[in-house]
């Protein structure tokens, strides 16, 4: 289902080539508001090379005089314009609906969302309250309703919209135009989830604990979403599980070196990297095995077998060429 959603539409090289770029060069315009306040705060506190350097491995906006909500919205602004390029170019160059790109079903199954985001908020949250049955030295309660509410608006309406790019544009659509290619599920799951990786490479937490552990989470979390999404034969589960991380990470704990930094409910004094790891594998796991069983996943097989394609449009496609 979600490969002959894929062959909808103009899939033409050319198209593929244009939207990337018009992704790129939107994340870029994006950029611009943060570019503007880190310069003026940097010019009204009469800051040198020496602090911005400072800042840009820790990115941590008090030190520029930047409230932490608003740097949030900044740093989101970004992701926010790249989606909005990658629905136009879906829809006006590709010629395709957006949910071409997010599920081979005829709309969202919101039901699948929903379970996703819940199941793991909840598995999240359980091991949180282990760490700190362990350690609760380790947690600081750093609440403060007044900043608090924008925050929790923030992590709940507009941090969607930067994990819902991320998805859309590496399980969803880069994951549907290289098999197409390839003609296969394995190289476009390892071709992303590596890419996604890697795009996070200048994220503090990579500086603060090293590539070693790092780029193993990150790669390893772009594969749980993409063999979710192959499995499943869309993103839903995928687009579940990357906004509770995210919101998660935004509103309830926080640390320092995060990416996220943010008046989260508590934050962390030290991070164990290393269990950090273990918990994340443990976790992925977990729900890859209730996933499975939940939406019967029996043929793991059809992950290494080439794609194939009738010569011939489906029903379901002679009807959305029509439309």
């Amino acid at each position: 289902m979600f490969y002959q959603a894929a062959r909808r539409g103009e899939n033409a090289f050319f198209r593929y080539l244009i939207t990337i770029v018009g992704v790129f060069i939107a994340a870029v315009i994006g950029q611009v508001p943060l570019a503007l306040a880190i310069g003026a705060a940097a010019a009204r506190g009469g800051l040198g090379p020496g602090a911005i350097g400072e800042f840009q491995e820790t990115m941590d906006f008090s030190a520029l005089g930047i409230g932490q909500n608003l740097a949030l919205l900044l740093v989101l602004l970004a992701f926010v314009a790249a989606l909005g390029m990658l629905y136009l170019c879906v829809r006006f160059l590709h010629k395709k609906r957006f949910t071409d790109v997010l599920t081979g079903r005829p709309r969202l199954d919101w039901k699948r969302i929903w379970f996703s985001f819940g199941f793991w908020l909840a598995l999240t949250a359980a091991l949180e309250a282990v760490g700190y049955w362990l350690k609760p030295d380790n947690y600081s309660l750093q609440f403060d309703l007044w900043l608090f509410l924008p925050l929790l608006a923030l992590a709940l309406f507009v941090l969607p919209l930067q994990t819902t790019f991320e998805e859309a544009m590496f399980r969803g659509y880069l994951m549907q135009g290289l098999g197409l290619l390839f003609r296969n599920r394995w190289l476009p799951l390892l071709l992303t989830s590596l890419t996604f990786g890697l795009l996070h490479i200048a994220n503090p937490e990579v500086k603060k604990f090293g590539l070693g552990l790092m780029m193993p989470y990150y790669i390893g979390f772009g594969l749980v979403m993409g063999i979710c999404t192959l499995m499943d034969e869309g993103t839903e589960l995928a687009l579940g599980l990357h906004a509770a991380t995210n919101i998660y990470g935004a509103a309830v704990v926080s640390f320092a070196g995060s990416a996220l930094q943010t008046p989260a409910v508590f934050r962390l004094r030290e991070v164990d990297a290393e269990m950090m790891l273990l918990a994340a594998v443990v976790s992925a796991g977990l729900f890859l095995f209730v996933a499975a069983q939940r939406y019967q996943w029996r043929d793991w097989g059809k992950l290494l077998r080439p794609l194939s394609f009738s010569p011939e449009p489906d029903e379901e496609e002679k009807d959305y060429e029509t439309v």
